[in-house]
């Protein structure tokens, strides 16, 4: 993830364990606990913010996310997945929107839209 000490598929498979648990009796296996706490805490941080940007995301993907309560990340987790892997989110809302899942960072804005740095 930009910016985040936390790999993509990792926050992918703990946020699918935590909101869509029929994929487990489908044949997944138990829980992983997070590796170390920094790792749990990069996923609970992760989650929150993605929580935070439901609207603006919502907004991006115009017709191909459901209307969600601005709360309910379950659902809009769900929604984002029937998409397709987290990955190709990402690149997609970075291309398209100049965005990340988690924030508006200046890296993903063009240049000429970039503040300069004060000198």
């Amino acid at each position: 993830m930009p910016y985040r000490s936390l790999r993509v598929d990792r926050l992918e498979a703990w946020m699918d364990e935590l909101h869509d648990p029929p994929s487990l009796a489908a044949g997944g296996d138990a829980r992983s606990p997070p590796a170390s706490e920094v790792e749990r805490g990069c996923l609970l941080r992760a989650r929150k913010r993605l929580l935070q940007r439901i609207p603006v995301l919502c907004g991006l993907l115009g017709q191909q996310m459901p209307v969600l309560a601005h709360e309910d990340i379950g659902g809009f987790w769900r929604a984002l997945r029937k998409i397709g892997r987290l990955v190709q989110i990402l690149v997609h809302v970075a291309v398209n929107f100049n965005l990340s899942l988690l924030g508006d960072y200046a890296s993903l804005l063009p240049s000429w839209q970039r503040d300069e740095a004060p000198g």
